[in-house]
């Protein structure tokens, strides 16, 4: 297998860097974060790019491109910590869709995503402690019109402003991936509140589902039959949190390589002592590594390889450790200005940190990697 970008993939990324820094989005990051709705603006942007049709299947009116190349659009979106649902929406959306819909579901919203006219999320987590998606235990009893959803999602990325949200919840008794079925949701006829986190940037809601009666067409695929999918979705949703990692981290060895050759002390820059130009040396390997593991594990889904799931968790569990220490280094490297609020790297380590454990726990992957290895 050959993992060098090709031409059409390197003029993409190019175009995407400059499209990002010309839109300021990362400024867009900062309004997010002072509480601005930004959203509605940097979708349209990221529509007249066609941006949000990328993965999507052409006879959908989309680009039909693959995992890989979302990553890589990604990639350059992390560098700008991109306050907006492209990864939910592609990476686990569009997904769920196109493996489980009807034709009729496909019709509704595969064309209007490409079109950039729905934006969807997910919603898993009802704790946020629990083991996904096995502990999900959210009801959906079925009624005569569909199914009564009953209880709490917790963290929803972008609840409150997506079109439509996947909603995993239980058909079934027990625990485990049997019983667990799939709902296309309109966001709107459920009650919500913003929680507060870490990641200021990506707002993450809480949802209530007090006897919300769906119809029997919001269910996607068979009543009890989208575990394994789900956790194929979250996968891809891994290696999309992965690559935006890879970018901000990208960035954040940029940044202090171009501090260490301003900043002077002793009448030299600080790049040339050993143990700033060291530190950075190391930022830039595991930069490096992270991006290998990122892309082989957006190669092994897109092709079913039968250690995709291994490769998904070497690396997130690689970024969730090693990256979090470059944007800790970035802050050190830069000193007292560092540790402001106006040093970029703040932005891009509280993300980091939030997807540490966002859909499986550093522990969890590394269960997941022993159990390939049967261990």
């Amino acid at each position: 297998m050959d993992f060098r970008i090709n031409d059409e993939q390197r003029q993409m990324r190019e175009t995407a860097r400059e499209f990002f820094e010309d839109r300021e989005v990362l400024e867009r990051a900062r309004e997010r974060i002072d509480g601005e709705a930004v959203v509605d603006d940097l979708w349209a942007d990221l529509s007249e790019m066609d941006y949000p049709a990328l993965t999507i299947p052409l006879e959908y009116n989309g680009l039909g491109d693959d995992v890989l190349y979302l990553s890589l659009l990604l990639e350059e979106a992390g560098r700008v910590a991109l306050p907006a649902p492209l990864p939910e929406t592609l990476a686990f959306g569009a997904f769920v869709l196109d493996e489980l819909g009807t034709d009729d579901q496909k019709e509704e919203f595969l064309p209007a995503i490409a079109d950039g006219d729905r934006r969807l999320s997910f919603a898993l987590y009802e704790s946020g402690q629990e083991s996904l998606p096995r502990d999900i235990q959210l009801a959906a009893a079925p009624t005569d019109d569909g199914y009564r959803l009953d209880g709490t999602k917790t963290l929803v990325p972008f609840g409150e402003q997506v079109d439509t949200i996947v909603v995993a919840a239980r058909t079934g008794s027990g625990t485990g991936m049997e019983g667990i079925s799939l709902f296309l949701v309109d966001a709107e006829r459920v009650d919500s509140e913003p929680q507060d986190t870490l990641d200021r940037t990506r707002p993450a809601t809480k949802l209530h589902f007090d006897d919300l009666i769906v119809d029997e067409d919001a269910l996607l695929g068979t009543e009890g039959g989208g575990g394994s999918v789900l956790q194929k979705a979250m996968d891809r949703y891994t290696v999309a949190t992965c690559a935006m990692t890879v970018g901000a981290a990208s960035r954040a060895v940029e940044m202090s390589s171009e501090y260490g050759s301003q900043r002077e002390q002793f009448d030299k820059p600080i790049g040339q002592f050993q143990a700033v130009k060291h530190r950075i040396a190391d930022m830039w390997m595991a930069t490096q590594a992270a991006r290998s593991l990122t892309y082989y594990a957006a190669w092994a889904l897109e092709n079913d390889e039968p250690d995709a799931a291994r490769a998904v968790s070497e690396a997130k569990l690689f970024c969730s450790e090693q990256l979090t220490q470059v944007f800790a280094d970035d802050i050190h490297n830069h000193g007292g200005m560092g540790f402001t609020s106006e040093h970029d790297g703040h932005i891009y380590f509280k993300q980091a940190k939030a997807w540490e454990t966002f859909l499986g726990t550093p522990t969890e992957h590394l269960d997941r990697i022993a159990d390939s290895h049967e261990l």
